[in-house]
């Protein structure tokens, strides 16, 4: 296969991925913080765990592209649509 990265293209990734990432994990840790401080109630307990969830899933997802990218970016391919 052709080598057709020169060292760009992975700087972005990384930016993108810690900024959702702290979002995420910002948005999980004010609202449990929230929920909790007051006197929960034990059906929206469940629902809002379920949402802590979610966005704890969303923050693994993104970890889990970049590394896909960085593999992407290893074997020579900087952009996967230059094949097409």
């Amino acid at each position: 296969m052709r080598k057709t990265t020169n060292g760009k293209g992975f700087a972005g990734a990384v930016v993108i991925t810690i900024l959702v990432t702290a979002l995420m994990f910002l948005a999980t840790g004010a609202m449990l913080v929230g929920y909790f401080s007051e006197n929960p109630e034990p059906f929206a307990t469940g629902l809002i765990l379920f949402v802590a969830f979610l966005y704890l899933a969303i923050a693994v997802g993104v970890i889990i592209a970049l590394y896909q990218r960085w593999q992407e970016i290893r074997g020579g391919e900087e952009d996967e649509a230059k094949k097409y």
